[in-house]
């Protein structure tokens, strides 16, 4: 990200900051030494758990908790390499204003569904609201647990310096303003990283908000910004990577801890799969689609309907000709999702992650109902060369959408990122499990027709004769008995009785 690029930069005199509640005008903000060691005149040098000095961003997060923008996590961490949420963006930006610039929060409305009274972030989120910083995803909902985009913070750090009285001078694009303006008062590093589609890490939003903070609070410019992956301090330069790569046990020490939650779980609540963009294709296809080695062939009476293609299995290592023959899983299962934080979410959240192709994956029908719902404790892909990727992907997961872990759970990941999985990384910028994060074997052999033939799926032993086409919906009472039909037969025969009209792994769901 660090990378040379031409921008003009504004010289530095033209801007004036107007601080509206302390009327302090400054002309041409005076540049504080590029090597000052600390940006907030505090003799403090407790730093969060998780934070070590050498860090990316390590005296932006020491400068974040003595102003008390971050509170931090209940076991002492701030988590620098959590992907940030719509929500933590929210009590930043309300800290900032309220508690730091001692502002008033406007009344007014509350119109988000996903964001009421009693879920977390709610009354930020409605301050923000309030002060024309967001508009939110909808006229309705907030977004919560999305993840935001360094394009969109570009925006809501502008916002926010205007409401506060700073003026940039004007762009056609909003972007293009919020970028030049942040740049040219050091808040971020370069017009790359605030133009970016990349997710924002904790971290990062620490670098922004104290070198927002330092402008609107009189205190002149800050020390340029560090760029991701280039301080040269750093004594673990895997742990963050200026491609953008971070070392899985960092982002898993940077989860919430907390026990499981499973009262009151329905599969319904997380509805699936969902045409999210519109395009015929609902989530179920695209995935299909994407993570086939060949190109799909599709059913030109149906939309969107895959006939056809080739799949590598990453859980059982088996390649696979029939999209009849796949689940399409979600790395961290809906049940434990539900434990471990999204209860508490709405029903829009939920239904964003049942379809977030970023952590869908599809395998064989009979691994994925090996797996079920268990954590890795409990179940891992009995595919070896998927072990760290499985690791990888199921943190990147939980980081991706801010669950929290159990002991058992943690204890269990710490130990393989310690072992046989050390030094694993993830790319932030990459879906998660999105090709070619994950790696896949050379097609090469085997040939359709060999012993090898990934039409199919085999197991040694205990393999029912083929029953054909011989039940309907109408021979089974109740949907539970048709699926228990329909899981015996399935793994090895796909649908030949045609109970999964809508290829969703369930069948006759008519049934009651």
């Amino acid at each position: 990200m660090g990378g040379p690029f031409n921008v003009v930069r504004f010289a530095k005199s033209v801007f004036a900051v107007v601080l509206v509640g302390a009327s302090l005008f400054i002309d041409g903000p005076v540049v504080v030494d590029a090597q000052a060691g600390d940006l907030c005149d505090s003799a403090s040098t407790e730093q969060f758990s998780d934070v070590a000095p050498g860090d990316y961003g390590a005296r932006y997060i020491l400068c974040m908790k003595e102003l008390g923008l971050s509170l931090g996590r209940e076991d002492g961490s701030y988590g620098p390499d959590a992907i940030l949420t719509r929500a933590q963006m929210a009590s930043f930006l309300v800290r900032l204003w309220r508690d730091v610039l001692d502002r008033q929060c406007p009344e007014g409305e509350a119109p988000f569904t996903d964001a009421a009274d009693g879920t977390p972030h709610a009354g930020n989120i409605d301050c923000i609201y309030n002060l024309g910083i967001t508009q939110g995803v909808t006229a309705t909902t907030f977004g919560p647990a999305s993840t935001l985009k360094a394009s969109q913070i570009s925006r809501f750090l502008l916002r926010t310096f205007e409401k506060v009285g700073g003026s940039c001078p004007d762009r056609l694009a909003e972007l293009d303003e919020a970028v030049s303006c942040l740049q040219g008062f050091n808040v971020i590093p370069n017009p790359e990283e605030g133009s970016s589609q990349e997710p924002v890490t904790r971290a990062q939003m620490a670098v922004y908000m104290v070198g927002l903070w330092h402008n609107i609070a009189g205190r002149g410019l800050p020390p340029a910004p560090p760029e991701l992956g280039a301080d040269p301090s750093t004594d673990d330069p895997a742990r963050t990577r200026s491609d953008g790569a971070l070392l899985v046990i960092a982002v898993l020490e940077s989860l919430r801890g907390s026990p499981e939650q499973r009262t009151g779980y329905d599969r319904d609540l997380f509805v699936h799969w969902s045409d999210v963009d519109g395009d015929g294709c609902d989530t179920r296809r695209e995935v299909l689609i994407r993570d086939s080695r060949v190109e799909s062939v599709l059913d030109q009476n149906r939309t969107c309907w895959v006939d056809s293609g080739l799949w590598y299995s990453h859980y059982d290592g088996e390649w696979v000709q029939d999209p009849s023959s796949l689940d399409i899983d979600h790395l961290v299962p809906l049940a434990e999702a539900w434990d471990s934080g999204a209860h508490a979410w709405s029903p829009e959240q939920r239904e964003a992650f049942a379809n977030d192709e970023g952590a869908l994956v599809a395998v064989t029908a009979r691994s994925n109902r090996s797996k079920g719902a268990a954590d890795p404790p409990d179940w891992m892909p009995p595919n070896s060369d998927f072990t760290c990727p499985y690791v990888a992907g199921w943190v990147a997961t939980k980081a991706r959408w801010d669950l929290s872990v159990d002991r058992r759970e943690s204890e269990f990941l710490r130990g393989m990122l310690s072992g046989e999985c050390a030094g694993a990384t993830l790319d932030i910028r990459t879906p998660v499990l999105a090709f070619p994060v994950l790696r896949v074997p050379e097609l090469g052999t085997p040939e359709l027709g060999s012993a090898g033939d990934p039409t199919t799926t085999t197991v040694s032993g205990g393999i029912p004769p083929d029953p054909g086409n011989s039940r309907n919906c109408s021979d089974f009472s109740t949907q539970a008995e048709a699926q228990e039909w329909f899981d015996t037969y399935f793994p090895h025969y796909g649908d030949v009785a045609r109970l999964d009209g809508d290829g969703d792994g369930e069948a006759c769901e008519s049934l009651p």
